[in-house]
């Protein structure tokens, strides 16, 4: 016994050590438990997410959105422009408001550009790579796209570093390109319809060190160019293109203006034509460039496949007649996905830049290796997918039109109908919804027949039609419980919306939206952790029925309505972003009904100086800085039809001169320098 005892005893003496050794160390002590108001605050964080990331799918924002937005514990849209501080658009909107400038206006976020430039600029380096491709590429920003001086000054900026070119399709814009730095490696590409002076000017651009290429668009052109090339000893000599009417079309709204009815381009006859009378003239080694454009806002990657394909075996074919022959410009046409969808639905495209640059090198190297011809430096003229996303077009909105008012009691000699309304809206509930709501529908037309035929009180036709609008909210909410409600409920619901009056014109800030039913993302700044309960059409303050917006962009299926929050009262600030507007909105504004250009409103660096004339610095805080041009006063739209103001301004003194008013003379003459829009 004592013998094992020793053993035990050794046993444990020589194990103590390795025990030691081997112990862990004391466990951390384990954290307390969270504070009841720990875990509410816990919960609340967690709900508003959840309620902001509804509203995201909501409104699509979490697909056409997700490169520039987000949401923050305000439940405001924050605005994620790279190199920049973030930027939240409601608190912004109400900043602008104390200091007196009102709705609407256009912000912009220039460095949006110079991502998109740079992002295209990479996608084809990567796509040239890949492809072992022998050429290069360069981009070429069309002006027509927008001539702001805030853009056009982006771009220029970014244009040595990223190797960029111009575009110029009219004498106006070849002026703003003769005025921007020379670059050599950089192009100008003249497009459109030219007369003499546009040759002129081509050359003189030439003489200043600009890289010209003057795009003939027609035969009579290359007897246009050589002309002015021979009526002068010109020091420097723009080079040549041809524009190729392909047979190839693109897809979406703009398919009509490629293809071999389109408005412009040469057929493959008449290219012959042009290389024939510029190799006559010993002029053969000035075509540099062949050109062709199938469309804009191109939906499907295949038609841009097929129109590669077909363009970049013409190129291959002309080089033997034009030995110089050393760039395809593809034109423009990246599409935009304005409402998220990753589709080839008119207002989206089914690929990105990757795809795109990577379709393109690859048909172009497949097509000259074809017949052993040399891989041009690839052009692209795409301005649209460039500075669309740069801007935001913001308005306040105003006031519900339809709002549910008080409806009167019922009385003692009211009509059986009406009864019967107020009858549905008691008892109407989940399981009679469908019966009901039919019912609804037929007392309400019955109502205004009568009223029609004089067997109704005006009041009466009131009391129903105030108790119809009620059953149809109620509707709404008990549809929302349905997992299928009727589709003739939801068909009805559909088209029967409120209307939200917005501060501003469609015509002026978002004209596509009008002229060619362009679709825009919409949504509200603030209140994205609240729930809307309004579907609103958006209506304008214009005098014309045209002024509505009726289609807002989302992923899924384009909304017929936008969904909207009833104000919280009269001073509440309550404002709407229209998203991706850069694009031709403000080149195609018009002054319906004398509503001008909007304010703009344009982030800057702090050490920026500000570039636009008359416009004025406002520092928000230490990091946001915004340089404001000051959109058109009524003294501004009145001069541009022709107006003489100053006699305006006469003929209202001398009517003061006779009258006293209660307001005075002072106030109606500053309403020629007042901003043309709705105050509060």
């Amino acid at each position: 016994m004592a013998q094992t005892s020793e053993v035990d005893t050794d046993t444990q003496v020589k194990s103590e050590p390795a025990t030691a050794a081997a112990a862990p160390e004391a466990a951390p002590p384990p954290p307390p438990e969270p504070t009841a108001s720990e875990s509410e605050a816990k919960r609340a964080a967690q709900s508003h997410a959840l309620a902001v990331d509804a509203s995201f799918k909501r409104y699509g924002i979490d697909r056409w959105g997700r490169d520039f937005l987000r949401s923050n514990d305000q439940g405001h849209l924050v605005f994620t422009a790279p190199n920049c501080p973030v930027v939240d658009l409601h608190v912004l909107s109400l900043e602008l408001a104390r200091r007196g400038i009102r709705t609407p206006y256009v912000v912009r976020f220039p460095t949006m550009i110079e991502r998109q430039m740079e992002t295209l600029k990479s996608a084809f380096a990567k796509a040239i790579s890949d492809n072992n491709y022998q050429g290069s590429h360069i981009g070429v920003y069309p002006l027509k796209v927008n001539q702001r001086r805030s853009v056009v000054d982006t771009v220029v900026k970014a244009r040595e570093r990223l190797n960029y070119g111009l575009e110029a399709g009219s004498k106006p814009e070849l002026l703003l390109a003769l005025a921007q730095p020379p670059l050599k490696q950089s192009l100008l590409i003249c497009n459109g319809y030219k007369d003499r002076e546009f040759m002129r000017m081509a050359f003189h651009a030439a003489e200043l060190g600009h890289h010209v290429i003057i795009v003939l668009e027609s035969t009579r052109e290359v007897r246009r160019y050589l002309d002015v090339f021979n009526e002068q000893d010109w020091i420097a000599r723009p080079e040549v293109g041809v524009r190729a009417k392909l047979y190839s079309r693109g897809s979406g709204r703009w398919q009509s203006s490629g293809g071999e009815s389109s408005k412009f381009g040469l057929t493959t006859n008449e290219i012959l034509a042009v290389a024939r009378e510029l190799a006559a003239a010993n002029l053969h080694g000035q075509l540099s460039l062949l050109h062709f454009h199938i469309g804009s806002q191109i939906t499907q990657i295949k038609r841009i496949k097929t129109a590669v394909r077909e363009g970049a075996r013409i190129y291959a074919d002309l080089q033997e007649h034009c030995p110089q022959l050393r760039y395809l410009d593809l034109g423009g046409g990246i599409g935009v996905d304005y409402d998220g969808s990753r589709t080839s639905y008119p207002s989206s495209a089914n690929y990105t830049l990757d795809e795109y640059a990577s379709q393109v090198v690859f048909e172009v190297t497949e097509a000259c290796a074809e017949v052993n011809a040399r891989q041009p430096t690839l052009l692209t003229e795409s301005g649209r997918v460039v500075v669309a996303n740069h801007a935001v077009t913001i308005a306040d909105l105003r006031e519900v039109q339809g709002e549910l008012l008080p409806v009167p009691e019922a009385t003692e000699d009211e009509h059986r109908l009406v009864d019967e309304l107020r009858e549905t809206l008691e008892n109407i509930n989940t399981k009679n919804v469908d019966e009901y709501f039919h019912d609804a529908i037929d007392f309400r037309d019955e109502c205004l027949q009568l009223f029609s035929r004089g067997y109704l009180s005006l009041a009466e036709r009131a009391a129903a039609e105030g108790l119809f609008h009620r059953i149809r909210a109620k509707v709404e909410k008990i549809v929302e419980t349905l997992s299928h409600p009727s589709e003739e409920i939801t068909d009805f619901l559909g088209k029967a919306q409120q209307k939200y009056l917005v501060n501003f014109s469609i015509f002026q800030s978002i004209p596509d939206a009008w002229s060619i039913d362009q679709v825009f993302p919409a949504a509200p700044l603030s209140r994205h952790a609240e729930k809307p309960t309004l579907q609103a059409q958006i209506v304008d303050i214009t005098c014309d029925s045209d002024g509505c917006v009726e289609t807002f962009a989302h992923p899924d299926e384009n909304l017929s309505y936008l969904p909207l929050h009833v104000m919280n009262g009269p001073d509440e600030r309550y404002y709407l972003g229209f998203f991706m507007t850069g694009a031709y909105q403000d080149s195609l504004a018009n002054v319906h009904n004398l509503f001008g250009r909007c304010h703009e409103v344009i982030l800057r660096n702090p050490d920026d100086d500000m570039v636009l004339p008359g416009s004025e610095r406002v520092e928000l805080s230490p990091t946001l800085t915004f340089e404001i041009k000051m959109g058109a006063t009524c003294e501004d739209t009145l001069s541009a039809m022709d107006f003489d103001v100053d006699r305006i301004n006469k003929w209202l003194r001398d009517r003061h001169l006779a009258v006293e008013t209660t307001l005075g003379e002072s106030w109606a003459m500053g309403l020629l320098q007042s901003y043309p829009y709705l105050s509060r």
